[in-house]
């Protein structure tokens, strides 16, 4: 065979398929991905040392470097998925092969987490030798998922994940920055220009899930502000301007990124975000576990069931009611606030809606009821015109072109309700007699009953008609051309939605610049001490940040005057950088650490700060200030208010040499004293 044949983007593509075979029941894809787990599982590479798998399948056909580094968490994903149901390999090959994967992401790749292309070597146009969007997102979710066999996954996953806006902000063509308060960043370190749009929808999502599972505030606000950043690219017309400035970039001609893409990774934020993004006053799954294969979305009334439920099988619901009763397999569950076994948790939200938290290990079918404010009306209830037959359900149907079924409503949102499957056709809604831009189809390669057709909210809380016409025609694959209604539902229910604004991590934020290390260093005061990786340096398209700016490896072990030195032992270097320090409303202070290690001219290694566009202090020499090189000095700022929920740190040196901080500090109230800057001698 020839081509570039990519073994984690077959990975990616086969974990699809095995989604959709649980939510179609097609076998034949559940067969081809078992010989595709089988191939992967026989041609392991066994030599001790090096990755389990080469990049390409055809090795012998690629000229450039064929090592696989983070993308084998594709391979991953999909042993886990086809070892989920039920599918080991021969004699357990694929079980085998897994551990082999782990044990490579585990003791080679997570080691070198600063390294460049440890997270990278995926894309399938070009080597891609940087920390790539996809693999971050797929190895940190994948180290969230697996805590017991990466029990430091809380650190490495957030250094990973945080890595990422440091390293897609050196492009001085992209300028990955905060906008507003927001991240927004490029694909990667040399593409795509101004186009801060999809990588920050592919992360947005991730950092919601390591929100939740952490119980980060830092992360959560992050995931909040990107996502609600990001979507301003679209408009309601399925236009997409990537470029932040206005425009297209990419989406003009990547369909896939500017429709599916960002469909999936904005339901994604939103399941882990549920009280924030939710839809107000609807009903909704938000997240599951296992592959929903159906639901059923009725008036104070939702059944869905899921492929299967394995433990810890857990689900999400955003609400318009309070459930009065939830059912798993016919048996009524209780409220179980821990959720350690099955039952459900309730928390309401301040507009009237609910997020029900199911557990359900082994229990494949949920209903839900209670009083849900919305209204429903059979088909029946509907002005007809035209030919339509009633069927035993009591659902409409009809093929004729221009038969309709019209009915008016007094709400802000409406769905319609009906049948699709092989035979379905094409229709066209009009609401307030404006004809919608998206129209119903209800074709569908299976037949499934009691479906949404069509869903529209957002309207003026006031009266409305809506009209549905049937086209009479099918898109190339149906096989007829009916359209089947059974009825339609509405709803008046308001509540002020909450955004989430004001929200944002209170507590102090210790950062160390330059640290390597995959746990927190931890001082004697018992202070937690993170790697610095929300910064921004201009370092050049496709510059390697971490070997430009970090001084990643110990620039001195004694450091006079320093309490716990090894904060003073690491540090970032350049001619500019500034952190965008992500704050809740407030008064802050900021500390910054020094330990001047370069005997240069003063002036080219002069530290001018400016906070949030002050400027605070004018070319300081570091070394003049701490009274010797090798010699820590603090710096400390009070009474800071944030600007746009961010606190700017920014470091310049303006004489021709690099600025340098090895840590920073941003924490609630006044944070005492500092060193008083001296400044380099005035020539």
């Amino acid at each position: 065979p020839q081509g570039f044949m990519q073994l984690d983007i077959a990975a990616e593509m086969g974990l699809g398929l095995l989604r959709a075979y649980q939510l179609t029941g097609n076998a034949r894809w559940f067969d081809a991905c078992k010989h595709w787990g089988d191939l992967l599982a026989k041609n392991r590479n066994r030599e001790p040392g090096l990755p389990p798998w080469n990049r390409y399948a055809n090795p012998e056909c690629i000229t450039w470097n064929d090592t696989m580094t983070g993308g084998v968490v594709f391979l991953l994903a999909f042993f886990d998925e086809l070892i989920r149901l039920g599918y080991t390999g021969q004699d357990g090959a694929i079980v085998e092969a897994r551990a082999a994967g782990v044990a490579y992401l585990r003791d080679t790749l997570l080691p070198r987490w600063i390294v460049d292309d440890t997270w990278g070597r995926n894309y399938w146009d070009w080597q891609d030798p940087v920390q790539a969007e996809n693999v971050t997102e797929f190895v940190v979710r994948y180290l969230m998922e697996h805590p017991s066999e990466f029990p430091n996954w809380k650190h490495d996953a957030r250094n990973i994940l945080s890595l990422f806006l440091n390293r897609t902000s050196v492009n001085p063509a992209s300028r990955g920055d905060t906008y507003s308060g927001a991240w927004a960043f490029p694909e990667s370190s040399n593409c795509c220009g101004r186009s801060l749009w999809y990588g920050p929808m592919e992360l947005a999502n991730v950092f919601a899930q390591y929100g939740s599972l952490a119980d980060s505030p830092w992360s959560t606000e992050l995931a909040r502000r990107i996502q609600i950043l990001a979507t301003y690219d679209t408009h309601e017309n399925g236009i997409v301007e990537d470029n932040i400035d206005g425009g297209p970039v990419v989406a003009d001609a990547w369909f896939k990124i500017a429709g599916p893409m960002a469909l999936k990774h904005v339901l994604s934020s939103m399941a882990f975000l549920p009280a924030i993004e939710g839809a107000s006053r609807e009903n909704h799954i938000m997240r599951s576990t296992g592959v929903v294969n159906n639901v059923v979305y009725d008036k104070g009334r939702i059944v869905y069931t899921t492929f299967d439920a394995p433990a810890p099988a857990l689900d999400v619901l955003r609400l318009a009611f309070n459930p009065t009763k939830v059912e798993a397999d016919g048996k009524p569950l209780t409220p179980t606030p821990r959720l350690d076994s099955a039952g459900y948790a309730l928390q309401p939200l301040s507009n009237g809606d609910f997020l029900i938290t199911i557990r359900r290990d082994g229990l494949r079918e949920i209903v839900v009821t209670g009083e849900d404010p919305q209204q429903a009306l059979p088909a029946e209830k509907l002005t007809q015109v035209g030919n339509w037959r009633s069927n035993p359900d009591g659902s409409l149907s009809s093929r004729e072109a221009g038969a309709s079924l019209e009915f008016g409503f007094t709400g802000n949102q409406f769905r319609i309700i009906g049948s699709v499957g092989p035979a379905g056709g094409l229709s066209v809604v009009y609401v307030d007699g404006a004809p919608q831009r998206v129209a119903i189809d209800c074709w569908n390669p299976a037949p499934r009953e009691d479906q949404v057709l069509y869903y529209l909210n957002g309207l003026p809380n006031a009266a409305h008609t809506v009209r549905i016409v049937a086209r009479g025609a099918g898109n190339p694959r149906a096989d007829g051309l009916f359209l089947d209604v059974k009825s339609v539902q509405w709803s008046d229910a308001t509540g002020t939605p909450d955004f989430g604004s004001g929200g944002g991590p209170k507590d102090t934020q210790r950062m160390i610049f330059g640290y390597p290390q995959r746990e927190d260093f931890v001082d004697s005061a018992g202070n937690a001490w993170r790697p610095a990786t929300d910064w921004v340096a201009r370092g050049g398209a496709d510059a390697d940040i971490v070997k430009q700016s970090w001084w990643s490896e110990r620039r001195r072990l004694a450091i006079a005057n320093a309490k716990d030195s090894e904060r003073y032992r690491y540090g970032v270097h350049a001619p500019e950088f500034w952190a965008n320090v992500t704050v809740a409303p407030g008064t802050y202070h900021v500390r910054l650490g020094f330990a001047e290690s370069r005997e240069l001219d003063p002036k080219l290694r002069a530290v001018t700060i400016l906070i949030n566009g002050e400027e605070r202090v004018t070319d300081m020499d570091v070394a003049a200030t701490a009274n010797g090189i090798n010699t820590a000095v603090d710096l400390v700022f009070n009474d800071v208010k944030p600007l746009h929920g961010i606190i700017e740190v920014r470091f310049v040196n303006r004489n021709g040499g690099e600025a340098m901080c090895q840590w920073i500090e941003v924490g609630p109230g006044d944070g005492g004293a500092g060193a008083t800057p001296v400044p380099i001698p005035k020539t």
